[in-house]
């Protein structure tokens, strides 16, 4: 009966161990701001999402989400790289290239960096854990008390991978800064993960700041 209870008791404890480290939720917006003199409702539209990342398949998955994102919030969103190329860029100046890009069509763009990448350690001290008292009614009706021994957790060493993007909402012509924005996305599982999780912090930011 002991042991059935333990076992019960650490499947119990794993089971909410697991519910509180598994999340979807890897990206929080650190800060954001808008343009002066923004009036409600002043919403962009026909946007051109530009992820400045070196490596093809991050730049198609980072822009891919990001347009996913703001289309299901009606916004007309087109990814950067099949229309500019990978290497659109070089040789030309700011001014240049937001004439270009509003030739093209678009009201806007959505211009996304990483700025930096860091890991963190961190040690989590260990303790002494005890299970509850559980009631255990036997054959005369008497209850009885069983406390469970003591488990001593060791400490132990983690570490975090921390992205720092910055996320920038220009208008084209003339051009200007809209708004902008800073996440940190924290141990994404991989890179879709990651980038949902940036597609849906930075989107969900733009509506709560009226750009959408």
């Amino acid at each position: 009966m002991i042991a059935r209870i333990t076992a019960l008791l650490v499947t119990l404890v794993s089971a909410v161990f697991l519910s509180a480290c598994v999340t979807s939720h890897n990206t929080d917006v650190t800060s954001s701001s808008r343009v002066k003199g923004h009036a409600p409702g002043d919403h962009v539209n026909k946007v051109l999402v530009i992820a400045l990342v070196d490596q093809p398949n991050i730049r198609t998955a980072v822009e891919g989400r990001l347009v996913a994102a703001l289309q299901e919030r009606k916004v007309e969103a087109t990814a950067s790289l099949p229309v500019l190329g990978a290497d659109y860029g070089k040789g030309k100046d700011r001014k240049e290239m937001a004439a270009d890009i509003a030739a093209r069509g678009y009201e806007s763009a959505l211009v996304v960096t990483l700025i930096d990448v860091k890991e963190e350690m961190h040690y989590t001290q260990g303790g002494m854990n005890y299970a509850p008292d559980i009631a255990v009614q036997g054959a005369m009706g008497q209850t009885f008390y069983v406390r469970q021994s003591a488990v001593y957790e060791p400490g132990y060493f983690s570490n975090d991978k921390k992205y720092f993007l910055e996320s920038n909402l220009y208008q084209l012509d003339p051009e200007k800064l809209l708004w902008s924005a800073k996440t940190t996305t924290v141990n994404p599982a991989d890179l879709e993960a990651g980038t949902t999780g940036v597609a849906k912090a930075v989107v969900d930011r733009m509506a709560k700041d009226d750009m959408i």
